[in-house]
């Protein structure tokens, strides 16, 4: 139990911090009225989002390689799998979460309303609906559909499967595509939310 609670813990750690940072820091430029410095330059929404998410996509890249010494080195959890594909899957898992972030701070004016809908939409299906504390095998067929809505689950189970499984691309590919097709609508979504002229 203590090799699979290490290895799950990569996804909820993930799943937290890149989020918050992402929400937080954005929110923050809009309180202190920093972000109109980014409306009046010539700064495209692209360039925009590129340059300010780069550095937390940055920090949870390094988070994942710590993460994944925790959890071999102090935990003793073995890794079987193929470490190339997991750190793959793991940079898509964290764009997912950082585009989460992205997505809250653009629906929000305030970074008390940032953490409190973050804390929603992150932590608490990560918790419940990830196969973290409860298999989704033993879910209801309601709990096994919300937990297909959310990113954690597919991540967990290449975790697991990379970690005490030894599996791969060769069956987790499936995973790894709804985890793409997840960071792709969620980047795009934001994309097209942001406006350089923000709406009064």
């Amino acid at each position: 139990s203590v090799w699979s609670i290490a290895s799950a813990m990569m996804m909820f750690v993930l799943m937290i911090c890149p989020p918050f940072l992402t929400a937080l820091g954005i929110v923050r430029e809009k309180e202190n009225g920093s972000i109109y410095n980014i409306y009046a330059s010539t700064v495209t929404r692209g360039e925009f989002l590129i340059g300010k998410l780069t550095p937390y996509v940055a920090i949870s890249v390094i988070n994942i390689l710590i993460l994944w010494f925790m959890a071999t080195s102090i935990f003793g959890a073995p890794f079987k799998g193929d470490p190339i594909f997991f750190f793959i899957v793991s940079l898509i898992y964290i764009t997912c979460t950082t585009g989460i972030g992205l997505l809250v701070s653009l629906l929000v004016r305030t970074q008390v309303a940032a953490m409190m809908l973050t804390t929603i939409v992150t932590i608490v299906p990560s918790v419940l609906y990830s196969g973290l504390l409860v298999p989704i095998a033993s879910m209801d067929a309601e709990s096994k559909f919300e937990a297909h809505l959310f990113p954690a689950m597919y991540y967990t189970e290449i975790a697991l499967g990379s970690f005490l499984k030894g599996v791969g691309l060769d069956q987790l590919w499936g995973n790894a595509l709804v985890l793409t097709l997840y960071a792709g609508v969620l980047w795009t979504f934001s994309y097209f939310l942001f406006h350089k002229r923000p709406r009064s």
